[in-house]
């Protein structure tokens, strides 16, 4: 048996969903490693696909490097759950303030925000993550929705491990 929906329902449900807020994480980790070398490995986006596994492509489109700050803007392809999908964003990277924000330029989202911030802490760093997002299509939406607290978490775990490798622990001797 097929279901059919009507048009003026599937209108109902779209003007909905762009009245919808926007789906938000946010996690607080204290981490056993200097704020510095966290910052560094946040910032550190070209070398995103090594750690995070569902990242399929990653291009650096332009960047502007300096001592204190770094900008980028960057195009990725991730892939999830048969799932595949582009974006491009900028990423403005502040080393004196320890903070990162990343913005959407385009792609399948209607919003798109990431912030990373980083300070001393009980076992060495502080590090405060918020991911705000909202796709453009309200099946995605849905479906990130429900998967979203497991994909921060897989995010957190690949750089907690990266950060592993390349980092020694606060306080023990390199």
């Amino acid at each position: 048996m097929r279901t059919r929906i009507s048009r003026s329902f599937a209108r109902r449900v779209r003007r909905s969903f762009r009245h919808a807020s926007l789906s938000t994480h946010r996690e607080t980790l204290d981490l056993p490693y200097r704020p510095e070398d966290l910052f560094d490995l946040a910032a550190d986006v070209g070398r995103y696909p090594e750690f995070i596994g569902w990242i399929q492509s990653l291009r650096i489109i332009s960047e502007d490097d300096r001592p204190d700050r770094q900008q980028c803007r960057a195009e990725v392809t991730v892939g999830f759950k048969g799932f595949r999908e582009t974006f491009v964003t900028d990423v403005d990277a502040r080393k004196t303030a320890l903070a990162i924000d990343v913005t959407l330029v385009r792609g399948p989202f209607r919003k798109l925000t990431n912030t990373w911030r980083f300070a001393p802490g009980p076992k060495g760093a502080r590090v405060e993550f918020v991911i705000a997002f909202e796709f453009r299509n309200f099946v995605l939406q849905a479906l990130a929705d429900v998967n979203k607290a497991y994909a921060v978490k897989r995010v957190i775990e690949a750089f907690v491990a990266e950060a592993g490798r390349r980092y020694p622990r606060a306080g023990s001797v390199a």
